[in-house]
């Protein structure tokens, strides 16, 4: 009689906790480095971002959000970023999660602080996390 053995495998595409947070990690150091290209590398070129304020939403591209980023950006001082991913859901390459993030700068001497919740898809594509989708309520704290 021949004997069977049954191994576990874990798919090479499929994302990790580990990654996920990886990729906060990385998007923590362009974001305070106002990195545009970093930042642009964390963001998959078919991503859809969906912000709302005050009652009014946007959704745009990656190319929307990061010239939004940088008009954000221009002619600030002391900015700061902070990210922080909670509740990661893995299915295969992709991860669901809530994503928070505080933003503070000082533009014409006056201090702003945003504090955005996000539900983010975030996908691994040749073994680095992007950012695929997000649904965000931005406030001022």
């Amino acid at each position: 009689m021949l004997g069977t053995s049954v191994a576990m495998v874990t798919p090479a595409y499929a994302i990790s906790e580990t990654s996920v947070q990886s990729f906060a990690s990385s998007m923590n150091v362009a974001a305070n480095s106002q990195n545009i290209g970093q930042v642009s590398r964390l963001i998959d070129d078919n991503a859809v971002i969906s912000l709302t304020r005050k009652g009014n939403t946007a959704t745009l591209d990656k190319n929307s959000y990061l010239q939004l980023l940088q008009k954000s950006w221009a002619g600030t001082s002391d900015y700061h970023y902070h990210i922080s991913v909670n509740d990661v859901i893995i299915t295969g390459n992709q991860a669901r999660a809530t994503i928070i993030t505080t933003e503070s700068w000082v533009k014409a001497g006056r201090k702003t602080t945003l504090v955005t919740h996000s539900k983010a898809t975030l996908s691994e594509v040749d073994g680095k996390v992007l950012l695929l989708r997000a649904v965000s309520q931005v406030t001022v704290a």
